[in-house]
């Protein structure tokens, strides 16, 4: 371990011992010279001993703190891989272009996270490939295993029932904004930053993608078909239209799952958290005879999941386990240096490659309810006119 920073130059006694020696030099009495060169080096030893206990103690706090946090979880452990790349980018003062690669643990980190906590993309079936290779996957509803003499076309029914995709197309691109200052906070910091920017930019993407995504250098959404594409593009599906929830009605949906054998699990209705609260939620919630607001399931027991992705006035109904999400550990980051730049911030493209599909082409069907009855929200607010107020730079506080 290189020392680094050990003030020698304004230490009392050095400064003592260092006159003295230099006196003794000036003289040509040897006995002088040796003792005085015998007190700067004692003096040496025991400042530099002590110097280093000091700043070991602190290298070692800080090793403590460091586990700490991250043991309550308010900073990331890092790897030695991750620290190199972050302690290159301060001293640097940017996160691309570096010696080092940015780390592939960061970005299986990010999907862990996302698999472990985000209310859609941990449903899904979530699978780790590469840029390069092809991902092969298999339909639950075709059949891959035979009794008896195998059939003469069993080339076209494992072509059926097994599928290909490839992600190499489909690449996701979002920005990374990270304000000058902040590399003056450290490695450990500027790691939080970026794994925290990155999460909240992927998990937004990915989310609307899986529900809603045509198919067009992106995922193959649940809402589109899988056939009849146009320009790359897939079309929407058609909705099924629903004018309340009595059994009848979701027996319509529910029957059409059971028909394509894809309720092989547990099935989800995703809705748009407003029309969650202005027509699935006055339709579920009643009061009991004690006089207590009971808010039940559908008649039919989906797990309702609130999504921002889901389209007003739309639910969708699926096994999530049917959606295939394939993702890629690699990421390219490069400096965006177009028009979009912005005062005190360094902006960053990172690129990121995945591709989802649904496993079935019945495997969601998507309702319409808009003419169901609801509440009427009340009228948001306009847009915001705060004033813009200068970028707080942390190395100036």
């Amino acid at each position: 371990m290189i020392m680094k920073n050990l003030d020698l130059q304004n230490d009392k006694n050095m400064i003592e011992a260092r006159e003295e020696l230099f006196s003794a030099l000036r003289t040509d009495d040897e006995a002088v010279q040796k003792e005085a060169f015998a007190n700067f080096l004692n003096g040496l030893e025991a400042n530099v001993a002590e110097q280093t206990k000091a700043h070991m103690a602190a290298y070692q706090d800080g090793v403590n703190d460091e586990a700490i946090l991250a043991e309550r979880g308010l900073r990331r452990a890092m790897t030695s891989g991750e620290k190199k790349f972050f302690a290159e980018a301060v001293q640097k003062k940017k996160i691309d272009g570096l010696d080092t690669t940015f780390p592939e643990t960061i970005i299986e980190d990010i999907y862990r996270n996302l698999v472990e906590n985000h209310p859609i993309i941990s449903l899904v079936d979530v699978q780790h490939g590469t840029v390069k290779t092809k991902f092969v996957y298999g339909d639950s509803t075709k059949k891959r295993a035979f009794w008896g003499a195998i059939p003469a076309d069993i080339k076209q029914i494992l072509l059926d029932a097994f599928k290909e995709l490839d992600i190499s197309a489909s690449k996701l691109s979002g920005f990374i904004a990270v304000p000058k200052g902040y590399y003056e906070l450290g490695p450990a910091w500027l790691a939080n930053y970026v794994v925290t920017f990155l999460q909240e930019v992927m998990a937004a993407s990915l989310e609307e993608a899986i529900v809603n995504g045509d198919g067009d250098k992106k995922p193959l959404g649940m809402t589109r078909k899988l056939s009849g594409d146009t320009s790359g593009k897939y079309p929407e599906k058609d909705k099924v239209t629903l004018a309340d929830f009595k059994p009848k009605s979701l027996a319509v949906i529910r029957s059409a799952l059971a028909k394509a054998k894809t309720d092989n699990g547990e099935v989800v209705a995703l809705v748009n958290p407003t029309t969650y609260w202005a027509k699935v939620f006055p339709a579920l919630a009643f009061q009991n005879q004690q006089g207590q607001w009971v808010n039940t399931l559908l008649p039919t027991g989906e797990r309702i999941v609130p999504t921002h992705a889901v389209p007003e006035d739309t639910l969708v109904f699926g096994v999530m386990k049917n959606y295939l999400l394939v993702v890629a550990d690699d990421i390219e980051i490069k400096k965006y240096e177009e028009t979009l730049a912005i005062e005190d911030l360094d902006l960053h493209i990172a690129k990121f490659f995945g591709k989802g599909i649904p496993k079935n082409e019945n495997a969601y069907f998507v309702a319409d309810i808009s003419t169901m009855e609801g509440a009427t929200p009340a009228t948001p607010e306009t847009a915001p006119a705060v004033k813009k107020e200068d970028t707080i730079n942390p190395a100036e506080l």
